[in-house]
C-alpha cells in the first residue's frame, strides 16, 4: 500500500505525478504509479515538458503505468513514450468474445457452466470482465457443492439484482410472446433504462433477422450466420427459431413501426411507457397501428 498510487490526469498536476514517481520505495523493490486519463494531464504543453523531463532519466525501481483511451503516436509525450516505455493495447471483447471468456474463466476455476447459463449470464451483465468475475464469485457461493451451473442459478443470483435485460426483451419478441415482452419491458422502464436505447437495439435485433432469411435463402453455414450477424454460435439456433416466426414482409414492416415509435418519442409529450407498449404490440402482432404524430 505504501507504494500503489492512483491518480487521474484531470485532477492531478505533472509535478505531483513527477513526484510520485521520482520516490524511492518503501520496504520493497518497487513502485507502481498508475496514471488514468492520461492525454487530460498532458493536454497542456507546459505539463508536457515536465514529464517530459522526468522520461528522459526515469527512475528504474518505479513502474509508471499510463493509461489513455486516445494515444495520438505522432505526437508528444506519445512519440517519446514509444522510445522508452511497453505499449499494451487492452481492447474490450466483442460480444461474439465473452461467452467462451466465461467458459474458460469457470473450467479455470474448476467448474462448468451449461451453455443457456453462459448465454443467459452475458445477457445480464453484459461486457465488463470485472462484472462477470464478481458475478461468477456470487454463483459460485450460491451453487456451494454443485459443480456445474444452471440457467436457473444464474436467474436467481443475477437475476434478482440485474433485472430483465435488453437481450431477454429481444427473446420474448423472438417468440413472439407479447405477455413476458410486455413484463420485461416494464422492469426494464422501473430499472431506468432509455427508451431510446431499446429502440435502437430493438431496430439492430430486427436487422439481424433479415440478414438471416438472406442467409437461410443461401443455406449458410452456422459458422457464417454467427459472423454475419453478430452473435456467438451457440445463438444461432435461437435466432433461426426466431426468423422463422417471421415473414421478411414483417421484418420489414417492424422497421416502419420502430421509425415511428422512435420519432413520437422525440417530437411528443406522450408517456414513454405508452409508447414502448403499442410498438411492442405491433412488433408481435404484426399489425401496427399507425397513428398521427401530433406535434
Amino acid at each position: 500500500g505504501f507504494n500503489y498510487d492512483v491518480v487521474y490526469g484531470s485532477k492531478v498536476e505533472a509535478k505531483d505525478v513527477v513526484a510520485m514517481a521520482a520516490s524511492f520505495p518503501m520496504m520493497s523493490q518497487r513502485r507502481i504509479v498508475v496514471v488514468k486519463e492520461f492525454e487530460k494531464l498532458v493536454a497542456a504543453e507546459s505539463e508536457r515538458d515536465i514529464l517530459l523531463a522526468y522520461l528522459a532519466r526515469p527512475l528504474e525501481s518505479t513502474s509508471l503505468i499510463l493509461i489513455t483511451e486516445k494515444p495520438d503516436f505522432r505526437k508528444k509525450p506519445f512519440t517519446d513514450l514509444k522510445k522508452k516505455a511497453v505499449v499494451v493495447e487492452c481492447n474490450a471483447l466483442y460480444d461474439n468474445q465473452v461467452p467462451a471468456w466465461i467458459g474458460s474463466r469457470v473450467k479455470k476455476l474448476k467448474r462448468e457452466m451449461s451453455p443457456q447459463a453462459v448465454r443467459v449470464l452475458h445477457e445480464y451483465v453484459g461486457n465488463s470482465l470485472r462484472g462477470l468475475q464478481n458475478e461468477l464469485d456470487k454463483l459460485f457461493i450460491f451453487v456451494g457443492d454443485k459443480r456445474t451451473v444452471e440457467a436457473e442459478d444464474v436467474h436467481a443470483v443475477v437475476g434478482a439484482s440485474k433485472g430483465y435485460t435488453i437481450f431477454e426483451l429481444q427473446n420474448a419478441l423472438g417468440r413472439k410472446d407479447l405477455k413476458q415482452a410486455l413484463t420485461i419491458l416494464e422492469r426494464m422502464i422501473e430499472y431506468g433504462e432509455s427508451p431510446q436505447f431499446i429502440i435502437v437495439m430493438l431496430t439492430r435485433f430486427f436487422t439481424q433477422l433479415w440478414k438471416l432469411s438472406e442467409l437461410k435463402r443461401r443455406k449458410a453455414s452456422n459458422q457464417e450466420i454467427a459472423v454475419t450477424i453478430g452473435v456467438p454460435p451457440f445463438f444461432v439456433r435461437d435466432y433461426l427459431d426466431f426468423s422463422n416466426r417471421y415473414t421478411v414482409e414483417q421484418i420489414e414492416r417492424s422497421f416502419r413501426v420502430l421509425l415511428d415509435a422512435d420519432a413520437t418519442l422525440k417530437s411528443t409529450s406522450r408517456e414513454p411507457r405508452l409508447v414502448l407498449d403499442l410498438l411492442l404490440y405491433s412488433l408481435v402482432r404484426g399489425n401496427a397501428v399507425r397513428e398521427p404524430i401530433a406535434g
